[in-house]
Order: C-alpha cells, then sequence, then structure tokens
C-alpha cells in the first residue's frame, strides 16, 4: 500500500466498561508512533456500565478531518456489537468477533434498547433466520465481510497461564486480544502494538505485561489459524515526530492554562466535566525548561472548584473575576440554563467571565452522551434585558486551543461575559498535536483597562468613549458593584439621564468590540473565494465539512464552506458579502431549527433555502455531507436529513 493512500477506517464495540476506550487509545497511539496522523471518537450511553459502547478510527498520513462508515474492519466483543455492526464493515473488509457470542439472542441482551431490537428481529424474521449474533455474521459473510471468531475464552486462560496473573484480572484484556488481532491483520507489525501498550499504561509494569502478552497470543494464533497481512504498512511520515494526544475538553483545559487561568468553577454534567477534570488532575503544570525560560515561571497553575449547583459556578466565578482572578466555568445546556439570570448580572456589573458551553443533544436532559448543535441562541441570547455578549464557536481541536486564551483576553480586555461554544463531539473527539500547532509563547495575556494603583478619583464605570472603564480588583479601593443600574461610582440609580447614559455606554463597548475583532477572526472562507455553491456552517462540523469539500471536487462538484466563528458581534457584511455571491447556499447544522441560518437571516436579511441537516445525536460524516448537498444541487430538494451512525 503506497503510503500517500494509506486511510484506514475501524471501530471497537463492546460493553461499557470493558476497556472500549483504552482499546481505542492503544489503537491511536500505535499509529501515531508509526508516523501516522489520527482522529477518534467514542459513542456511548448514559449509563456506566453495561450498555454498548463504540470507538472509531481514521488514520492518515495528514491529519483526517472526520470519521465515516463503513469501516474497513470492526472489533466487536458482544454479541450486542455484532448485532449492531454486522452491516457498518464495507465488502473486502473483516470483522473479529467472540465465538462465543455467536449464539445469543436479540431477545436476551438486555442494555440493548428495544426500539433496535424490533428492527434487528423483523429484518431476521424477514429472511428466515433466527434474531441471534450468529445470524448477524451469515448476513455479514454473505455481504462480503471476512469474519474472524476468535476463542476468547481460551485465549485468556492462555494469558492467565502464561503470566501466573489471576483469571478475573486476565479478562480484562479481552479487548487487547481484540485489537491486537485487528491491528494485525491491518498491518501492523507487533512491535508497534507493544509499543503503544508500553506507552498507555506507563508505569504499571505488570499490566503491562499482562497486555503485551495478550497481545502476541493474539497474532500468533491469527498466524497459526487466519493467516497475517499481505504486507506490512510503511512507516507514516510523521516517524519520530513529538505528537500529544488530547481530547477536545483537555485541549480546552491546556488552553485556558496558557491563557493564564487563575479559577475554574464548575458543577458535574456530561460533557463538560471532563475539562474541569482534566485541570483539577493538573492543577500545577511543570513547564519545559524552553517554556519556564520565554515565560520566567516554573509552574503554572489554577485552582479548580466544585460548587454544589450551576448557579453558585457562575457566581463563584463573577465573585472572583470582581475580585481580579481571571475566571472561568464550563457546563453543558442544561447547567447553562441555571445561569441565565447571573449572565445578565455579569453584563450590568461588567464583570469579566468565561462560559465553556459544551453543547449536546437537547431539549431538557435529551441526549446526555450524543453530539448537537441546539444551544446556539441559548449561547447568543442567553440573561435577560438589553443583553449582548462575546460568543465565539470553535471548528477543531487547535481552534478551541487558542479560543479558550481569546476568550479569556476578550472577556477582560472588554469586561464583559464570553460564551465560548463547543460540544460533545469535539470534547470526546481524539486527535494528535504537534507543538507547532498549539504555541504556547503566541498566547499573548491582554488584561485591559486593569487597573492596580487606583487613585482617589477613581469610576469603577467611568463613561468613556470607547464604553470600556478602567477596572481595579475588589479590595484595592471601595467599591460597589451590583446588578441594579448604577452611577459612574457604582451607586444604584434609577435616574432617566443617568439610565439613558450608562445604556449607551455599554452599547458603545460592544461597537468597541465589533471595531478591534477583525472579521477575519469572526468568519472564515475555505476554498475557492468564485465557486458559486457555498456551504456555511459552524463549530465541530468545520473539518468534516473541509474533508466533503473535497469528495464533492472529486465528483466534480466545485464548492467553497463559510465557517462562522463569532456571532456577536456579528460580521454582517462580510457574511452578506459571501453568500450574495453564490448561487447556491446550504446550511449544514446538527439541529433540526437552522440556528444559523435564523440569525443569518436576522444580521444580514439573507434567507438561506437549502439545509442539510443531522439530529440522531450522532457525529456527522463527511461522506453523508458530500451525498446531501450533491443531491441538493441535483435535484433541488430543500431540506436533505442524514442519519449515518450507530
Amino acid at each position: 500500500m503506497a503510503q500517500n493512500n494509506v486511510d484506514i477506517k475501524f471501530l471497537i464495540g463492546g460493553p461499557q466498561g470493558g476497556g472500549i476506550e483504552s482499546a481505542g487509545q492503544i489503537a491511536l497511539k500505535t499509529f501515531i508512533l508509526k508516523g501516522y496522523q489520527v482522529i477518534g471518537t467514542r459513542e456511548y450511553q448514559s449509563n456506566i456500565m453495561g450498555a454498548h459502547s463504540y470507538f472509531t478510527i481514521r488514520v492518515k498520513p495528514e491529519r483526517p478531518g472526520a470519521i465515516n462508515f463503513p469501516v474497513d474492519a470492526a472489533v466487536v466483543l458482544d454479541a450486542e456489537s455484532v448485532l449492531t455492526h454486522f452491516q457498518d464493515v464495507k465488502k473486502g473488509g473483516f470483522m473479529v468477533y467472540d465465538t462465543t457470542t455467536l449464539k445469543t439472542k436479540i431477545a436476551n441482551i438486555a442494555p440493548m434498547p428495544k426500539p433496535l431490537k424490533d428492527r434487528l428481529t423483523a429484518f431476521f424474521q424477514e429472511r428466515g433466520l433466527e434474531p441471534t449474533a450468529e445470524s448477524a455474521v451469515k448476513i455479514a459473510e454473505e455481504n462480503g465481510v471476512k469474519t474472524i471468531g476468535l476463542p476468547m475464552k481460551n485465549l485468556i486462560r492462555e494469558v492467565a497461564h502464561k503470566t501466573g496473573a489471576p483469571l478475573s484480572r486476565v479478562s480484562k484484556t479481552l479487548n487487547t486480544i481484540g485489537l491486537a488481532t485487528t491491528l494485525y491483520l491491518l498491518g501492523v507489525e507487533a512491535s508497534w502494538i507493544e509499543k503503544a501498550i508500553a506507552v498507555h499504561f506507563a508505569a504499571k509494569k505488570k499490566v503491562v505485561d499482562m497486555n503485551v502478552e495478550a497481545a502476541k497470543l493474539a497474532i500468533n494464533y491469527v498466524d497459526e489459524h487466519i493467516g497475517g497481512p499481505c504486507c506490512f504498512l510503511p512507516e507514516g511520515p510523521n516517524l519520530g515526530k513529538e505528537a500529544m494526544l488530547v481530547t477536545g475538553n483537555e485541549i480546552v483545559a491546556i488552553g485556558k492554562t496558557v491563557g493564564g487561568l487563575t479559577l475554574q468553577t464548575y458543577y458535574p454534567i456530561t460533557p463538560a466535566s471532563d475539562e474541569a477534570l482534566f485541570l483539577e488532575g493538573h492543577r500545577n503544570y511543570d513547564l519545559a525548561p524552553w517554556a519556564a525560560e520565554a515565560l520566567e515561571l516554573k509552574k503554572l497553575g489554577s485552582v479548580v472548584l466544585q460548587t454544589e449547583d450551576e448557579l453558585s459556578a457562575i457566581m463563584a466565578a463573577i465573585g472572583a473575576a470582581v475580585a481580579g482572578a481571571r475566571s472561568a466555568t464550563s457546563t453543558s445546556g442544561p447547567g447553562f440554563a441555571l445561569m441565565n439570570e447571573a449572565i445578565s448580572l455579569a453584563i450590568m456589573a461588567e464583570v469579566p467571565v468565561v462560559l465553556t458551553l459544551w453543547q449536546r443533544g437537547g431539549p431538557s436532559t435529551g441526549l446526555p452522551t450524543r453530539e448537537g448543535q441546539q444551544d446556539l441562541f441559548h449561547a447568543l441570547f442567553s440573561g435577560h434585558g438589553d443583553n449582548p455578549k462575546i460568543v465565539v464557536a470553535s471548528g477543531d481541536h487547535i481552534e478551541a486551543f487558542y479560543d479558550a486564551i481569546k476568550a479569556l483576553n476578550w472577556a477582560e480586555k472588554y469586561q464583559t461575559p464570553v460564551v465560548h461554544l463547543v460540544d460533545k463531539y469535539l470534547a470526546s473527539t481524539i486527535t494528535n498535536v504537534y507543538r507547532e500547532d498549539i504555541d504556547p509563547l503566541k498566547a499573548q495575556i491582554e488584561r485591559g483597562k486593569l487597573v492596580e494603583n487606583p487613585g482617589p478619583d477613581y469610576l469603577r464605570y467611568k463613561i468613556t468613549e470607547d464604553g470600556i472603564s478602567p477596572r481595579a480588583p475588589m479590595g484595592k479601593v471601595p467599591l460597589v458593584w451590583t446588578g441594579l443600574e448604577h452611577t459612574e461610582d457604582g451607586m444604584p440609580t434609577e435616574d432617566p439621564v443617568v439610565r439613558e447614559q450608562m445604556m449607551a455606554k455599554r452599547r458603545r463597548k460592544f461597537e468597541t468590540i465589533a471595531r478591534e475583532i477583525p472579521d477575519d477572526e469572526k468568519a472564515v472562507l475555505h476554498g475557492d473565494p468564485d465557486a458559486k455553491i457555498t456551504l456555511v456552517s459552524w463549530g465541530s462540523t468545520k473539518p468534516i465539512i473541509l474533508e466533503a469539500l473535497k469528495i464533492l471536487e472529486r465528483e466534480g462538484i466545485k464548492a467553497n464552506f463559510l465557517q462562522l466563528r463569532i456571532f456577536y458581534p456579528f460580521p454582517t457584511e462580510k457574511v452578506r458579502k459571501i453568500l450574495e455571491n453564490a448561487d447556491l447556499v446550504i446550511d449544514i447544522e446538527q439541529n433540526d431549527l437552522g440556528q444559523a441560518a435564523f440569525l443569518i437571516r436576522g444580521f444580514t436579511g439573507f434567507t438561506i433555502e437549502h439545509f442539510v441537516k443531522k439530529i440522531t445525536g450522532r457525529a456527522l460524516w463527511d461522506t453523508e455531507v458530500a451525498l446531501a448537498v450533491k443531491k441538493i444541487v441535483e435535484t433541488g430538494e430543500r431540506e436533505v436529513v442524514v442519519n449515518g451512525g450507530a
């Protein structure tokens, strides 16, 4: 296989709590060590143990922009996974399964959702087959998939015999046995798999040894009973290059730390909690010598505070900011709803605070562990009264890193809440980044009109031409801050003249923000500016749509992509000009209302007529975007709803 043609897609499925995350991360590390770039994302249900979970991976010489199905290979570690994914492997691909699962009946799989049970039962009955995992394997074989049954119980017993470890402990290597089989058949030598296991489990030597032995036995079994790969993958172009494997949660936390965060508050909620937990686990970062010298610091760190609820979380962050801390909070849609009154308080009191909003499928509790872009309206219109704030949406891991820093800067420079929109897909998607991708030395910390030594004439809400007042931390001078309308010194007032002056002051501040943040940061046009088909979207759909553009170009369809980055202040003229230059504009979002299209119409007067939507809570695929766009181009269809993914 030629190096520049390597494009591998595979999935690992099994019960939640069955090591699916570990197997996925070992797979990613294997390919990174071998010199490739990767993306991996995990789909999981909102329970703790037992229900189906799967990890999808894509490998290329350059960073992959999206996962998609069908995959080249699947390792399915239980009957539910066999039955969920037997149609997700492409013709010519292979599926690795545990032979002991074959006789399992659909009716006996307790965690499987009833609608899926009903669909599968009807599927097999229509074909005169028993509704079992064995029937699923049979259908896969008929579809041209090579099926590889492993005697997992025997292999696990052999691992226990060779290592002397208890069988109960060795049973946890089932994921490694399945993964090693799959990686080996995909053309990865045993040595790379063993290196990745050692990296993943690090200092846990007994765990490393046990899993390495499991991998060896799996590969030996393949050689003896199945036949190994015809050839091995060449080394990738990034061999030996230092890489960091990070989730979206982690990269935002790292960005905040580099950006000088001193306090992060939170109340536990999926998928936001992992960001705070990562910060909590790395409260003090030892800096590399070169970074310590550049920053004149030996450590960076922050305080992480878990509060009793979301209202307490944002109020604690606001209180810390008033005292001079560089503060943020993180939450998801339901938690953000509880913060609305406090957001208005921060706008009125001109308090710099960052709110990281990790979107998920709503409304209400909705889909707690699934993808959605349904909180755009919520972010923009949160709070009551006239409540402008900065709202920025990140498109990928690298943008999220720098946006986390920018959000902290903008909050303090403009003394306003900043909502940083991210989502569950970004949160749980893992990719590799290199040092040049996230350079801490590019992070300039801006604190705006912070006054450390205010004089006797200091006015916290001084009326200024740019709408931004000097800001001294509480404790430096006597200070009144309130959610009531106030005079320049902060004293509450209902005087109509002062009210009008203060409203005008706050409006001028947002005119300053609109002027000072360049339009190139607010919206980005990717691709040929003269293309007459323009795709419009925002957030984590960015790399997926960029991959779709390549597919469309191969199909003879030339399009560009307008990525909306900042929704307030909105880049009205730039967006209007780009859209009016197109003959066909298609909005692509993971919500049902087309929220970005609605805002575009409100801000620019331009009405988008065509939509691609995905509302299943599963990740958007580049292939389904390309097919949907092609359908609209060819038929003029107004709306195409895509629904790939289990």
